[in-house]
């Protein structure tokens, strides 16, 4: 519990402001995988609640900021914002892949930087949120990772996370990156792999996806996060 405290510590930091019940994001973070080997709750429950309060407050932000839009075009823009791929990016944004608790199988096989399991975190993340602190606090998480991407024309939460490592790379030498699978796994219908991108021999980050170009982008998106590029 302290080591999830202190990495849950630096995530409220970021957001300026703090928990008053530890115990409820300690089950928010608690993967199932984790929970069946430690026989706790898991995080869906609050995972199912944080989905609906998202979907709800980003409708009504859509609703207010775009009066033009029809019932299907605010559809779409919905989609776009509160979906699984969408949902992991704001997971990384806010690095609540850092306190998560998976189970021993589950990190080995990458889980803390899976799309599912990161787009779940988010959710349930919010659902403890609004438990603990209240509705106005999850408008104040949203404001900063999700309502600016809608609000701009140019966002694209499939940024190419790709080419911008490789200017990044480009603009310090000639020298480019290279993407290398560690490993996959899984039946030949639904496999999963792992990519790790280096650059003059160092590894710069490490991807997972269902295929072996979502998992690169995964990668280069890692590395452009310890890199501190923007």
């Amino acid at each position: 519990m302290k080591n999830f405290k202190q990495k849950l510590d630096i995530v409220f930091e970021n957001l300026d402001f703090k928990p008053r019940d530890i115990n409820i994001y300690f089950q928010a973070f608690t993967h199932p995988s984790y929970a069946n080997e430690a026989k706790v709750s898991n995080n869906e429950r609050l995972e199912f609640l944080g989905d609906a309060i998202l979907e709800f407050l980003v409708t009504k932000f859509i609703y207010l900021n775009f009066p033009d839009l029809s019932e299907g075009e605010m559809s779409k823009m919905r989609m776009k914002f509160v979906c699984e791929k969408a949902n992991s990016e704001y997971a990384l944004d806010l690095k609540l892949n850092e306190p998560l608790l998976l189970g021993k199988g589950e990190e080995e096989h990458g889980g803390r930087l899976k799309q599912s399991v990161l787009g779940n975190v988010f959710e349930a993340f919010l659902g403890a949120i609004y438990l603990d602190l209240g509705l106005e606090y999850v408008q104040n998480i949203l404001e900063k990772v999700v309502y600016p991407r809608i609000l701009n024309p140019e966002s694209d939460i499939f940024t190419d996370h790709k080419s911008r490592l490789q200017e990044y790379t480009q603009s310090i030498d000639r020298r480019g990156v290279e993407y290398i699978l560690e490993k996959e796994y899984g039946p030949s219908h639904d496999k999963t792999f792992v990519v790790s991108v280096f650059h003059d021999g160092i590894k710069l980050g490490t991807g997972i996806g269902k295929s072996k170009k979502e998992a690169e982008q995964q990668a280069a998106k890692d590395a452009l996060s310890k890199l501190a590029v923007n």
